[in-house]
């Protein structure tokens, strides 16, 4: 099948659409000229329309004729203003080029292409229409005569933003962005729409989709070449070097070229290096092959295909050997177990389940529904199925739509930076050119008045300009920020955004996530406390000594989703260490890993193993059923998941084991003589699932078990048996897991224990969910008082519970039902005590940053009460601070939402009652203590967001804890921080935190992943150490940038007054005096200034052809030298130390420079050589004017000392910068957050401790 695609430059003003599309529009008078794409969130869009207009090109082409190119020049600098000279504004619908403004405020131009399509193309996409001859005057539309003649074309338009596809549809004669089956997409259609496409309708959906490619362009060197020199900043080199040529200054022209094209031999590498290594990285998954179903008339064929032809809708079956993941996709039979470390940074293996039917209502979401979700990049280590079913999963997203994609998009296209420095710099750059148009004045006003030619005078003004504004400006003030990078890197800090040093320089507030971060990524049982008689019972710090039969052990032996991976338990480190506190099995039924589901029998979990036998078992003698059960026959149903196996036998051959039975076979089960022939055991054991349901695969067969000891039970009580005296083990199996995620705080499992014949369900979480589930009558007395003991103290709480389901409940409707249903009434009966302990570093690292005036927070996503524990212990929250936590009541009947702060300490704070009475007595906030902090849950956070808008700045000014806090909350509250003006770092291990990280000014990563994937910054350091570490070189680089810059602009404004004085005196500076000055002095000290490293940790302060004769003279001289040992004195001024940098003399290179630069310019001032004055073109005296030297250089030193003075004394001195603010009428602070720290200061009645806040506002 080929592709045409239809230039229709001169006939799309003329098309006609389907006349119930646009004509109907037109006829209302709808103007079409612009529209908003995805309002409202991050990738918003403003689009406005242009078309071609050949009057206007015409004049912009005259134009640039007759400014030598130059106009063509700026409009290359300038995309969007070729396209104001060149286009006409137009309707969406007629135009061919697009100006893009998206939410940053950035401006960007495409191009909107129109492509042919074939019939079965999908129709919500395709527009009829005729094309004219273009030489016609209708613009009414056609005729019916015309629509029955002239053939009709079906095409698509749509424009690509930043790899990203933007479609137009006739309906809604807009464009919108084009996703997959990750929008909008209910789960029952994954399910039951979706059996393979034809070869046919995979090509038209991969003629709309694009290949599935995540592929970085690397640019040829002749193009980035091209595309270095059409920079400004070389373009004006160019022109500077020509216009030196011109003036003769040969030399100094050619030293500059050749440091130019070295320079962009190196900007040339560097960045084809980048492009090859990200290239390298994402080009791994284009070049795979993957086997997907497709639809023939004989039914579904697996066959395999390139990666890239993988098309939304596709249904691909994963290997069993695993894979990487080449796109997103969504498990619809079958598990798998998937390291997702390229994009959490975790490298525990996650097991994903598939979707189920009892999630049929829902629509589907990557976010929502990650437990059931392959990402793009992920490496599946292996794949679980049923026999020989395969394990599938639906395509979602290809290419940069992907999970993936959206990360190399990040990297690809950052976001600006608002940056004050840059834009002040701008403007000094913009100041300086003012300065120079007067210096060009003078320098005509005194050409012509010495009757100079055209050409001399030209020459000599325009070189004002390459003197205000120095050509090296804008890489002098990279230096800094290199330096700092490389400094980095040694210390195992890799940046992949180099302006975040500068950035993070100006950092007012760090938050920092707990676990892994603040917190050893370890968790250690400490014990469990366990319900008896409705009371709590007393601390067990042995798990392994409380009775197998407790509901709490059971809870902690089977609630978890831990599988073997090559003979190692993995999984959650959290339920590993739950599961190993109880010393228990886990069994799984075949060892071959991909083969475990061939018989729908649990993998099993059991007490310790010994001799725990009835008197009827004789360990020397045989299992009495021996056979190995084999796979099933796709026609045979599956044994029931609590039946037994012949597999036990084998291993132990000391137990009973419950045969599977056929119809119409009868099973033996023999303990000396036993024979169990009775349908009704049968149709209590068996229970059939459907032939050919593939929506059952999903079952986790696991099974847990006691270990050391075996475990016998005697079994249920079943009637039409004879009485006997057989055991059977103690095991109970897990059938279905409901998995953790962040939204609902908790996880569950659905089990049976071998012989019931109902299934339990138990259930793990956040101890505030937990208790909402359970019935009131279970909750125990003295809950309150113990969590608080716990987590105030710091330990991780875990709550369990469990209930009883109905016995009437088979394995389909289990496999069927959702949560929801089955996650309530539940009994509690225990909690789990973990403990988390302090990093050794942590408490330091917290010291330092609040010494230096940077605020400290923490965000996780643990229990509120543990979070200011851990807050208290290394620092954030002093020993005499007071912590208020925000409880927030959502709008209950006639009452509105209402916000009140209490103390952290009430041992009721972690029991939510519906019934709370918010009229209690207020509690003031104790006058005496210096400082107090708020803490905010989740829950909170979502209602004050929802109800108390007005109050969140405050909160979040005063705020220190943040607990239970969502991933998208935690990039929620890192935005509300850079609304007030806070300059933000984030720092995480990159599981829950991503999406923080991103949002984060100054985003630090301490994960294992890519650098390009968590953050700007990352760590192979995993502590926090890294933090000040940022900061310091932040803040060195900023003052070495800022110094340099200051450095860069009086140099120019020195040699710019030199000259002018030497214009007057009708002389100028040689060739080698002015490449002694810019090559040896000035480009010397600005390469060595940025070498300084960062000062220790400390705390803020607030805060024509010439004649030889007219350069040989005194004039020329005197302002030769005055300037240099200027140009060295600012370098001396201008290279701060403390605070944030080391003093000058630990800069080796900077120090050896001056002293050299200065010696060698005292040499030719008080003892000229003759051959180097002549080599420097100086006039000179040896033998005279000795005096006048010996003046001069006096008032060189009274200078240095008048400059350095001023700068460290008067400069920095806070009483300049109130008369500054004086002058200014500056009488508020500029930073949100100052304001409303002063307004809460000056409010009596802030925090409202005791006393709600109501809201009246509407929703």
């Amino acid at each position: 099948m080929t592709h045409r695609k239809t230039y229709l430059r001169s006939s799309v003003a003329n098309m006609a659409y389907d006349r119930l599309g646009e004509d109907r529009e037109r006829d209302r008078g709808v103007s079409n000229h612009e529209q908003v794409i995805q309002p409202g969130t991050d990738e918003e869009l403003m689009v406005h329309g242009y078309r071609y207009s050949c009057c206007k090109a015409a004049i912009f082409y005259l134009l640039t004729i007759l400014t030598l190119g130059m106009f063509y020049l700026v409009s290359y600098w300038k995309p969007e203003w070729r396209v104001y000279f060149m286009r006409r504004e137009c309707s969406l619908s007629e135009a061919d080029s697009l100006i893009l403004k998206d939410a940053d405020g950035q401006l960007h131009v495409v191009k909107v292409e129109v492509d042919d399509v074939e019939p079965g193309f999908p129709s919500q996409y395709v527009i009829s229409l005729h094309v004219h001859d273009a030489s016609s005057n209708v613009h009414n539309g056609p005729s019916d005569a015309t629509h029955l003649s002239q053939p009709i074309y079906k095409v698509v338009r749509f424009f690509l933003f930043q790899h990203i596809k933007y479609i137009w549809t006739p309906e809604k004669m807009s464009f919108t962005r084009l996703y997959g089956y990750d929008v909008n997409t209910p789960i029952s259609s994954l399910l039951n729409d979706f059996r393979g496409f034809t070869v046919r309708e995979q090509m038209h959906r991969q003629k709309l989709y694009g290949l599935n490619v995540i592929s970085v362009e690397v640019k040829s060197y002749g193009y980035l070449l091209v595309t270095e020199i059409l920079n400004p900043f070389y373009v004006f080199q160019i022109a500077s070097i020509t216009l030196w040529s011109f003036d003769n200054y040969y030399l100094y022209a050619t030293c500059i070229f050749i440091v130019s094209c070295l320079s962009v031999i190196i900007s040339l590498l560097e960045t084809r290096k980048q492009s090859q290594s990200l290239h390298d990285m994402v080009e791994a998954s284009n070049t795979n092959i993957a086997s997907v179903l497709r639809a023939t008339p004989q039914g579904p064929d697996k066959v395999e295909i390139g990666t890239r032809e993988l098309v939304p809708g596709d249904v691909l079956v994963i290997p069993r050997a695993g894979c990487t993941m080449p796109c997103d996709a969504v498990l619809i039979s079958g598990n798998a177990i998937v390291n997702e470390s390229m994009l959490t940074g975790e490298s525990v293996p996650v097991t994903k389940i598939p979707v189920t039917v009892s999630e049929e209502n829902e629509i589907y979401s990557p976010e929502k529904h990650k437990r059931h979700t392959l990402f793009c990049g992920t490496s599946v280590i292996q794949t679980r199925y049923y026999g020989s079913a395969q394990v599938r999963a639906v395509v979602v997203q290809t290419g940069f739509s992907t999970a993936k994609g959206e990360l190399v998009r990040s990297i690809l296209y950052p976001r600006p930076l608002d940056f004050k420095f840059y834009k002040d710099a701008m403007k000094f750059i913009i100041f300086l050119f003012c300065i120079a148009s007067i210096g060009m004045s003078y320098s005509v006003y005194i050409y012509i008045l010495h009757e100079e030619g055209f050409l001399v005078t030209l020459i000599r003004t325009l070189d004002i300009v390459t003197i205000v504004v120095p050509p090296a400006l804008p890489a002098a003030m990279t230096v800094g920020t290199y330096y700092a990078q490389s400094r980095l890197k040694k210390q195992g800090i890799f940046c992949i955004s180099p302006p975040r040093i500068n950035v993070a320089g100006k950092t007012k507030l760090v938050c920092f996530d707990k676990t892994g971060t603040l917190t050893e990524d370890g968790l250690e049982v400490w014990g469990v406390v366990e319900v008896k008689d409705n009371l709590m019972g007393t601390p067990v710090m042995n798990v392994s000594s409380i009775h197998y039969t407790s509901h709490l052990i059971a809870a902690m032996a089977t609630c978890h989703s831990l599988t073997f991976l090559n003979g190692n338990l993995t999984g959650d480190p959290l339920d590993v260490k739950m599961f190993e506190a109880t010393e228990w099995e886990l069994e799984e039924p075949v060892e071959d890993d991909t083969q475990r589901f061939d018989n729908l029998i649990p993998t099993r979990v059991h007490p310790p193993q010994a001799s725990l036998l009835p008197p009827c078992f004789e360990p020397s003698l045989p299992s009495p059923l021996s056979t190995t059960t084999s796979p099933p026959h796709p026609s045979t149903s599956p044994p029931h998941p609590s039946t037994t196996i012949s597999e036990h036998s084998e291993q132990v051959g000391t137990h009973v084991a419950v045969h599977s039975l056929t119809d119409g076979d009868a099973g033996t089960v023999c303990c000396g003589t036993i024979d169990i022939q009775d349908d009704s055991l049968k149709q209590q054991s068996l229970e059939e699932p459907s032939q050919g349901s593939s929506n059952y695969d999903q079952v986790a067969p696991t099974v847990v078990k006691p270990c050391n000891r075996e475990m016998y039970v005697d079994p249920p009580d079943i009637t039409n048996i004879v009485e006997t005296p057989f055991q059977v083990p103690y095991e109970i199996g897990i059938l279905r897991q409901f998995p953790f995620s962040s939204s609902s705080q908790r996880m569950s499992v659905m089990v049976r224990k071998l012989g019931e014949q109902h299934m339990d369900l138990y259930v793990k979480g956040a101890p505030e969910i937990i208790q909402s589930l359970c019935k009131p009558e279970s909750i125990p007395d003295g809950l309150g008082p113990i969590l608080t003991h716990f987590t105030v103290q710091g330990f991780r709480v875990i709550a369990l519970a469990y209930r009883t389901l109905h016995m009437k409940l088979s394995w389909h409707e289990a496999q069927k039902i959702s949560r929801d249903q089955v996650e309530q009434d539940l009994t509690f009966v225990g909690l789990l005590i973990l403990q988390n302990m302090l990093k050794p570093e942590t408490s330091a690292v917290i010291h330092q940053l609040q010494q230096a005036n940077i605020r400290t927070l923490m965000v996780t996503g643990d229990n509120i009460l543990t979070a200011i524990s851990v807050a208290r212990d290394c620092g954030m929250v002093g020993t005499t601070h007071q912590v208020l936590v925000a409880k927030v009541t959502p709008p209950i009947s006639d009452l509105p939402p209402s916000l009140v702060f209490e103390p952290a300490d009430t041992s009721d704070i972690m029991i939510h009652s519906t019934t709370q009475d918010l009229t209690s007595v207020s509690i003031t906030v104790d006058s005496n203590i210096p400082k107090y902090h708020l803490a905010v849950s989740g829950r909170a956070w979502a209602l004050i967001y929802q109800y108390f808008p007005d109050l969140l700045p405050r909160i979040i000014t005063r705020g220190t804890v943040f607990a239970r806090m969502s991933p998208d909350q935690k990039a929620q509250l890192v935005e509300e921080l850079q609304t007030i003006n806070y300059i933000v770092a984030m720092c995480g291990d990159g599981a829950n935190d991503c999406g923080a990280l991103k949002t984060a000014h100054v985003g630090i990563s301490l994960s294992e992943a890519e650098a390009s994937v968590a953050a700007p910054f990352t760590s192979r350091t995993n502590n926090i150490k890294c933090v000040p570490q940022v900061v310091c070189e932040g803040r060195c680089a900023l003052t070495t940038n800022f110094s340099v810059f200051k450095y860069m602009a009086l140099y120019s404004i020195i040699q710019f007054v030199s000259v002018l004085i030497l214009y007057s005196a009708y002389t100028n500076l040689s060739d080698p005096q002015f490449l002694y000055i810019d090559l040896f002095i000035v480009t010397v000290v600005a390469i060595f200034m940025g070498y300084t490293g960062p000062s220790l940790f400390e705390p803020n302060k607030k805060p024509d052809d010439k004649e030889p004769d007219n350069v040989v003279s005194w004039e020329t001289a005197t302002i030769f030298y005055a300037s240099s040992f200027q140009y060295l004195a600012l370098c001396v001024a201008y290279s701060p130390g403390q605070p944030f940098r080391k003093p000058l003399i630990t800069n080796v290179w900077l120090t050896v420079s001056l002293i050299i630069l200065t010696v060698t310019t005292l040499v030719m001032l008080l003892c000229p050589w003759p051959w180097l004055m002549n080599l420097m073109n100086m006039k000179y005296a040896s033998d005279s004017y000795l005096m006048f030297r010996i003046a001069l250089l006096l008032f060189v030193a009274t200078h240095f000392v008048i400059s350095v003075s001023t700068e460290y004394f008067i400069a920095s001195s806070r009483a300049l910068k109130k008369c500054f603010q004086w002058v200014t009428c500056k009488r508020m602070p500029k930073n949100k957050y100052k304001i409303v720290l002063r307004e809460m200061d000056e409010d009596p009645n802030w925090p409202p401790v005791g006393t709600p806040v109501y809201s009246y506002q509407r929703t």
